[in-house]
């Protein structure tokens, strides 16, 4: 093993970082877990909606016989902040996925999503029942990419490249230190990638490039190792060398760049569920489909990593799908919007959309875009006026040059609001929404690094 991985393998061991500063109190929430009669009615997945509704104080259980559609009037009545699917790996398909997310979108604040969605699957249901056990929360403290970046926001990582003709090129971040670049990475990285996973320090992992619904390629175009899942185990490859995979710490998977990682074919060899079986993973992230425009994977770790540690990996998922809506709903999508149209119901969040993971905020406060602080105050008419404040710490283009990078500014609401509208001067704006629980806003053209804006609106209750 080369000398760097040696040195952040022991490094980490003496990492300590305080805990993370909450600047809001946390509101109460709506937790609504969904369910189909069947599975709730076998009683190993019955274990795992009733460690769920006991997880949380304020849930409800809504099972349906046939279709989703059956829950829509009672679903909207609750009014839920995060729609806790409890399914079976079978059930998972990715036609579901897209029930699922479209079924989101009918529970009253159409067309933009109602809830911060998960799907609590596994490939049994002990696993399912681990994740929902689970209560600890996670800071990605020690990131893992299979493709360079993102460990800026991170006190400890390394990154590699999945480009195969630029396979030497590889970053590596230690606690109070700057990125590294280097370019004297192993032949094939893989092995090293592994044997970090085994150390059980790493607290997230990333991918870019090829993949199945069984397995993940380390390099793109073509190279000659990987990850592959079989009968819910994972190993490593490099030609006719294996080196398996036993990594048991809690951890998250983000499948960034990658296509079908996330369709459950095959359940004994779904790539997805052997992380969530044998490696560690409580909430695992992916495209269903082929991935060709991305704007939900790219996006989602836009706001996972570059907001300060703000969001957490389900609420970034959710945040980057409202974002691609408002494109389409505002016509900022240009000439592609048939492309998120494809992106749009087809990546998903294994695991408890609750739970939470994020970026630690003291590693990621220098790396994010901007600061938001969100007042209101009574009106003198009975209403709540409220001031949406973005202290820009670089420059942001509101209208770039692909509409898949639009990036609108998201805060969510301390408490449920009713009636929003849009109040002051507004022409910095060009896209606006308030759903009950949200606020989100694209401003024109680029910002400054330096430079504030503010959104207000009013709201009856």
């Amino acid at each position: 093993m080369i000398k760097h991985i040696m040195f952040l393998i022991g490094f980490s061991v003496f990492c300590f970082l305080p805990d993370r500063a909450i600047a809001i109190a946390q509101k109460d929430f709506h937790y609504a877990i969904v369910v189909e009669e069947t599975t709730y009615n076998d009683d190993d997945w019955k274990k795992v909606v009733k460690v769920l509704a006991g997880k949380y104080p304020d849930t409800r259980i809504f099972a349906y016989k046939e279709s989703l559609d059956e829950l829509v009037k009672s679903v909207t009545a609750y009014s839920p902040d995060y729609i806790a699917v409890v399914s079976t790996p079978e059930d998972a398909t990715p036609e579901f996925v897209k029930k699922i997310n479209q079924f989101n979108r009918t529970l009253g604040s159409a067309p933009y999503g109602k809830a911060i969605l998960g799907i609590v699957t596994g490939l049994t249901a002990k696993d399912a029942l681990k994740i929902a056990k689970n209560k600890q929360k996670l800071e990605i403290n020690y990131g893992l990419g299979g493709m360079l970046g993102f460990i800026d926001s991170l006190p400890t990582g390394i990154a590699y490249c999945e480009w195969y003709d630029k396979r030497k090129n590889w970053q590596a971040k230690a606690p109070g230190c700057t990125i590294g670049n280097f370019k004297d990475a192993p032949d094939d990285h893989l092995p090293d990638m592994v044997e970090l996973l085994n150390s059980n320090k790493i607290d997230g992992i990333w991918t870019s490039g090829h993949a199945t619904s069984g397995g993940w390629l380390a390099y793109y175009p073509d190279g000659p190792s990987g990850i592959s899942a079989e009968d819910g185990k994972l190993t490593g490859y490099v030609k006719e060398e294996v080196y398996p995979i036993k990594s048991t710490n809690p951890k998250i998977y983000l499948g960034i760049g990658n296509c079908l990682t996330a369709c459950i074919e095959n359940k004994e060899n779904a790539y997805s569920l052997a992380w969530m079986h044998s490696g560690g993973v409580f909430q695992f992230f992916g495209y269903t489909v082929e991935s060709y425009y991305g704007m939900m994977g790219w996006g989602m770790a836009d706001y996972f990593f570059y907001r300060g540690g703000d969001f957490t990996l389900a609420e970034s998922v959710f945040i980057i799908n409202q974002a691609l809506i408002m494109a389409m709903e505002n016509d900022l999508s240009g000439d592609e919007n048939d492309d998120m149209e494809y992106d749009k119901d087809v990546c998903i969040m294994y695991g408890d959309p609750a739970w939470e993971a994020r970026v630690p905020a003291s590693s990621a406060k220098d790396t994010s875009f901007y600061e938001c602080s969100l007042k209101k105050e009574k009106t003198a008419d009975g209403k709540t006026a409220w001031a949406l404040s973005v202290k820009f710490k670089k420059e942001m283009d509101f209208n770039p040059e692909s509409p898949k990078s639009i990036r609108p500014v998201f805060a969510f609401l301390p408490e449920k609001v009713h009636s929003p509208e849009a109040a002051g001067d507004v022409s910095s704006v060009s896209a606006w929404h308030v759903s009950d629980n949200f606020v989100i806003v694209n401003f024109k053209e680029k910002v400054k690094a330096g430079d504030t804006r503010i959104f207000k609106f009013t709201t009856t209750n």
